[in-house]
């Protein structure tokens, strides 16, 4: 059985889902959840503070699962793949890349721990692959890394904005990223 507090976050989770960041309040979060306000108030003193734990639930999730995607793949080009399909996947419910952009300043440390995950599985993959010859000998890992970190934003954005599309966005996104670290460099 579910604890008050896994049903204030698993409320907060489907709020932001269904309205967005912005639109999640106290009063919705106790309804949805099926608690008092003052229940609530027990728990959490303020939206900020429930935004965050839910954020937090939301990324160790979600760093679970990229391990698990990640795991299937044997080649650096099978891992850009899955990161790609991954974030597709976890885009279509309407949380991007970047919604926890959206909370205060101070939680914003804390959460950054799937972004992090996220760009240390890129930038290996192409350093991997570079060493391997599946990627281009000039490919720069540290700018690549942080334009294919900014190409997996763009998909998160899309997918949520146009969920039944995401298998179609997911492959035009890695074919786009492989063509770009595959080919060689113009002139």
């Amino acid at each position: 059985m579910a604890t008050t507090q896994d049903r204030i976050i698993d409320a907060t989770l489907e709020l932001i889902t269904q309205h967005g960041l912005s639109s999640v309040t106290m009063v919705d979060v106790a309804r949805t959840a099926g608690v008092a306000r003052a229940t609530l108030y027990n728990h959490y003193p303020d939206v900020p503070s429930i935004l965050a734990d839910a954020a937090t639930r939301h990324n160790e999730q979600a760093i679970a699962g990229l391990h698990q995607h990640l795991a299937v793949a044997d080649s650096p080009t099978e891992t850009i793949d899955q990161l790609v399909r991954y974030v597709a996947a976890i885009s279509t419910h309407g949380h991007t890349l970047t919604t926890h952009h959206g909370l205060p300043p101070e939680h914003h440390d804390q959460l950054a721990a799937f972004d992090h995950e996220l760009e240390r599985h890129i930038h290996q993959a192409l350093e991997d692959g570079t060493a391997n010859g599946e990627f281009r000998s000039s490919l720069d890992p540290d700018t690549t890394t942080r334009l294919v970190r900014h190409m997996l934003n763009g998909v998160s954005d899309l997918v949520a904005q146009t969920p039944d599309n995401a298998p179609h966005i997911a492959r035009e996104a890695t074919t786009t990223i492989l063509a770009a670290i595959t080919s060689t460099q113009p002139g």
